[in-house]
C-alpha cells in the first residue's frame, strides 16, 4: 500500500477539523503592510506633500495637476518610490474624494 502525504496548497489552511481552500479573491495574498520596499516615513510624507502642493492650486487646476501627474508612468529609476507611491496616493485621492 502506497501512503502519500496529501497535497498542500498555498493557499489551504490545515485546522483540527480539516482543510479548507480559500479563494484566493477572499482575501489579499499579499500583506500590503508587509510590503518590505515601502518605507511609511517616506510614504506618508508624500501623501503629506502631494495635498500641500494642490492646496495652493485653484480646485481646476488641482485636479489637471493631479490627472496629468497620474497619467505618466512612475520613473523607473526613482530614488525615493515610497515617497512618489505616498505623492501619487495623494493626487489619486485629491480625484477620487476631493471636494473641489
Amino acid at each position: 500500500m502506497n501512503h502519500r502525504e496529501p497535497q498542500v496548497h498555498e493557499l489551504d489552511i490545515i485546522t483540527e477539523h480539516g482543510t479548507v481552500t480559500r479563494l484566493p479573491t477572499s482575501f489579499p495574498l499579499i500583506d500590503p503592510e508587509l510590503d518590505e520596499y515601502l518605507d511609511p516615513d517616506l510614504f506618508q510624507k508624500g501623501f503629506d506633500d502631494a495635498l500641500e502642493h494642490l492646496g495652493t492650486l485653484p480646485p481646476a487646476w488641482a485636479r489637471h495637476f493631479a490627472t496629468t501627474t497620474l497619467a505618466q508612468e512612475p520613473d523607473p529609476e526613482d530614488d525615493e518610490p515610497s515617497h512618489t507611491r505616498g505623492f501619487r496616493a495623494g493626487l489619486y485621492g485629491h480625484l477620487r474624494h476631493g471636494t473641489s
